[in-house]
């Protein structure tokens, strides 16, 4: 009888204390968003388009990946609630780390990739969003931007899970790009740091996916799909970006003509 009580009062403890957790994860994310949000209105000039409406219930957005600073510009647009799946290596990093960390986000080592798939996974079964990343790592930018071929851990989160994956394309002006080589894991690695500037966002229409996880073939023909749809949307992104430049740039000969015609110069 005893046992059974320290056994009750310890799952208790285990409750509560993981209720608190996620109160605390919730009100850091959300203060981090808020903050965000600030940055990206004084800096940012960020042109979202939605495909339609987002579906209810836990979703995989699945992002490429230009630039270091996705995941923040990401977060600053989505209306909900989404972890995001980052390199494990960023959270040793002392005051970005310890921020994504106490926010509930998820690190991925990629030594251990299976671990962060689990986690994934628990968190869409208990009825949360995914933000992941699924090149691996940052978009080629040697011919524009391009999208890698992909991981297969977005499309296998889906197939298990039954939540739908939601492409999403970003583009932005590669001149903005601020290059930086940082220590990451004991390696010296390329990051892009894009803070001030255009940045297009196009989120496309949701994909369910049906079939059998262990299914090799079609799982990589899922993902291959998913790449097409993502680099698909990134030029509707650029497209819209070189658009809103080409009508700014007509707005200032119209206003500078006027201005010649009221001075009747």
């Amino acid at each position: 009888m005893k046992a059974f009580h320290m056994q009750r009062d310890k799952d208790r403890r285990w409750s509560t204390e993981t209720q608190f957790k996620h109160i605390r994860e919730l009100i850091n994310y959300w203060l981090g968003v808020a903050a965000l949000n600030r940055f990206t209105k004084k800096r940012m000039e960020i042109d979202v388009q939605w495909s339609g409406p987002i579906p209810n219930g836990p979703k995989i957005f699945a992002v490429n990946h230009p630039t270091t600073t996705d995941p923040f510009h990401m977060l600053s647009v989505l209306p909900e609630r989404t972890r995001m799946m980052v390199n494990a290596d960023i959270f040793k990093k002392f005051l970005i780390g310890r921020l994504i960390r106490t926010s509930g986000h998820i690190p991925v080592d990629k030594k251990a990739g299976r671990n962060a798939l689990d986690m994934g996974i628990q968190a869409l079964e208990n009825g949360e969003n995914i933000g992941i990343f699924p090149e691996g790592a940052l978009s080629d930018l040697e011919y524009g931007i391009a999208v890698n071929p992909l991981k297969t851990g977005a499309v296998r989160m889906a197939l298990q899970t039954g939540a739908p994956l939601i492409p999403v394309g970003l583009y932005l002006p590669i001149n903005g790009i601020m290059f930086k080589h940082l220590e990451v894991g004991g390696e010296r690695v390329e990051s892009r740091f894009y803070i001030k500037g255009r940045y297009g966002i196009t989120f496309g229409q949701p994909l369910w996916l049906s079939g059998d996880v262990e299914d090799r073939d079609l799982v990589r023909n899922y993902a291959e799909e998913l790449r097409n749809k993502i680099y698909f949307l990134s030029r509707i992104s650029a497209i819209r970006l070189k658009n809103a430049v080409a009508l700014s740039q007509e707005k200032k000969k119209k206003k500078k003509k006027s201005a010649a015609v009221e001075t009747g110069l």
